[in-house]
């Protein structure tokens, strides 16, 4: 019986001394916690106190942006105003005859493009017409080449000549047309002078054969006898 009073006696002891200590840490615990807490909420002011001060910065400093940017539009804005209420007085007098001005160039645009239109269609059926006259004329050349080669002076000459007007910029053609003109009739002196401007034009653009400094050179022969045969009557 002493026994086991004494061991609850103990037991008791015991729990009074853990009682004591829980209730000893739980408020250290808890002050330990209000601490943390507080230096937490110190930091996130400070950071909160930062970030309002930088804001506050920005703010400021967009303020002072938009209120100069306001002022040069102002500025910018009352210079336009008062170019336009210039022109405005200045043109209200000539006001009627820019709308007469403007009515008839859009007339004349409108005129103009279906020119212009009309141009177009009138190339293409230019540039169709022209494929098919360029294979013509090519074989005419080829034709006219072995009429030519056969001693047919005048029939070569008659093709020469047309496509020579055909195709100016043909400067083959051209040259032949020139060539058989001068053997058709060596001594027709009246043709000479169309001959020869007609080598000399094609000389100016870089077109150059031998036969053209023979006839020339036949040409010039022909008219230095001549000179010589009239020199010869008038001494008679």
């Amino acid at each position: 019986m002493i026994f086991d009073m004494k061991a609850d006696t103990i037991s008791d002891t015991k729990k009074n001394k853990a009682y004591k200590s829980v209730t000893t840490i739980v408020p250290l615990f808890m002050v330990f916690g209000v601490i943390v807490l507080v230096y937490l909420a110190l930091i996130i002011l400070k950071e909160h106190k930062l970030f309002s001060q930088k804001y506050t910065e920005n703010i400021k400093s967009i303020e002072e942006n938009i209120k100069e940017r306001e002022k040069y539009i102002r500025e910018e804005f009352d210079f336009i105003r008062l170019g336009i209420i210039s022109i405005n007085e200045k043109n209200i007098e000539t006001e009627k005859g820019l709308s007469v001005k403007i009515d008839y160039t859009n007339r004349r645009i409108a005129t103009l493009n279906e020119v212009y239109n009309n141009i177009l269609k009138e190339e293409k059926k230019k540039r169709v017409e022209s494929l098919y006259s360029d294979k013509y004329l090519g074989d005419k050349m080829a034709e006219a080449a072995l009429l030519l080669k056969e001693g047919k002076i005048n029939q070569a000459y008659a093709i020469y000549e047309l496509i020579a007007k055909e195709q100016p910029e043909n400067k083959d053609a051209r040259f032949y047309m020139y060539y058989t003109l001068f053997f058709k009739n060596r001594s027709d002196k009246e043709e000479y002078p169309k001959i020869k401007n007609g080598f000399n034009a094609l000389e100016k653009e870089g077109y150059i054969r031998k036969e053209m400094i023979e006839v020339f050179s036949y040409i010039e022969a022909e008219e230095t006898h001549r000179e010589i045969e009239s020199v010869k009557e008038i001494g008679e």
